[in-house]
C-alpha cells in the first residue's frame, strides 16, 4: 500500500514537472519567441552597459552545439528527449540555459574590468591560441547550426575574443589573489563576489521566452504531456483507425 501511494505521488511529481516545462516554453501562450527578431534588443544589463542578444551568439552556439552532442548519445534518434530530461531539480533545458546567461554576463563584466585596468591586450602567444579557439569553434559547428546562425561570423569571433580577454583577466585575479583560476570561473565563489558588487539585470521577460536547444538546432515538436513528436501522433492515430477499421471487418 505504502508503495503505490509513493509510485503515485512520483507520478504526479513527474507529471507537474512536465507540466511546468510546457508552460515555460509557451510562455504567455503565444509559444516561444523568434531569437533572431530579438537580437538587438538588450538581453542583460551590467551596470550602464546593454549586452544584446546578439551578444549571446557565441554562447548559445557553444552550448546548444555541447549539449546536443550529449544528446545523440542519449538518444541518436530523438536528442529532444536529452533536452527534456529533468534532472537535479531542473530540465536539462534550462540548466544550459542559465550556463549561457552566466557566462555571457561573466565575461562582459571580466571585460570591462579588463579594460578599465588595461589588461585588454593579448600577447602575441594570446593571439595564436585565440587564432586555435576560434578555428576549432568553427571546426565543431553542427551543419544544421551553420544554416542558423544568429549573426555573421566576424561578429561571433569578436564576442571569442571578449571570451578570451575575460578569460586572462579571470587568470589575473587568480595570480594575484588566489586561491585558484576555478574560483572565478563563471560557477566560482570569488567571482560571485565581484558580480555582487555591480548591477545586473536580465531581461527575463524576453530571455524567459527564448527555448534554448531550438535557436540554432532543429527538433521535431514534441508533445509535453504523452512525449509523441507530431510524426509518432500521426503515425498513433492512423495505426489506431486501421485496427479499428479491421475490427469492425472481422465482426461483419
Amino acid at each position: 500500500m505504502i508503495i503505490k501511494r509513493i509510485a503515485k505521488l512520483i507520478g504526479v511529481i513527474l507529471c507537474a514537472g512536465v507540466v511546468v516545462y510546457a508552460l515555460i516554453n509557451m510562455g504567455d501562450g503565444r509559444g516561444p519567441l523568434d531569437y533572431n527578431a530579438h537580437l538587438d534588443d538588450a538581453a542583460v544589463t551590467i551596470d550602464d552597459e546593454e549586452v544584446t542578444f546578439r551578444d549571446l551568439a557565441f554562447y548559445i552556439l557553444f552550448e546548444e552545439r555541447k549539449v546536443e552532442e550529449q544528446a545523440k548519445v542519449y538518444n541518436a534518434d530523438y536528442t529532444k528527449d536529452f533536452w527534456n530530461l529533468y534532472t537535479n531539480e531542473t530540465f536539462i533545458q534550462s540548466a544550459s540555459k542559465d550556463v549561457v546567461i552566466d557566462m555571457a554576463i561573466h565575461d562582459h563584466l571580466f571585460y570591462r574590468l579588463a579594460v578599465a585596468e588595461g589588461l585588454d591586450t593579448l600577447s602575441a602567444e594570446e593571439e595564436t591560441d585565440l587564432a586555435y579557439a576560434i578555428n576549432d569553434f568553427w571546426e565543431d559547428l553542427l551543419d544544421v547550426q551553420w544554416e542558423k546562425l544568429p549573426c555573421d561570423e566576424e561578429t561571433i569571433n569578436e564576442q571569442i575574443r571578449i571570451a578570451a580577454i575575460a578569460e586572462k583577466y579571470q587568470n589575473h585575479l587568480a595570480e594575484e589573489n588566489g586561491p585558484s583560476q576555478a574560483a572565478y570561473k563563471y560557477d566560482g565563489y570569488n567571482y560571485g563576489l565581484i558580480r555582487d558588487e555591480h548591477s545586473v539585470k536580465i531581461n527575463k521577460k524576453l530571455w524567459d521566452k527564448f527555448v534554448l536547444g531550438d535557436i540554432t538546432l532543429k527538433h521535431t515538436k514534441i508533445n509535453y504531456i504523452n512525449g509523441l513528436t507530431d510524426e509518432d501522433k500521426e503515425k498513433f492515430k492512423a495505426e489506431k483507425k486501421g485496427l479499428r477499421r479491421n475490427a469492425k471487418d472481422k465482426s461483419q
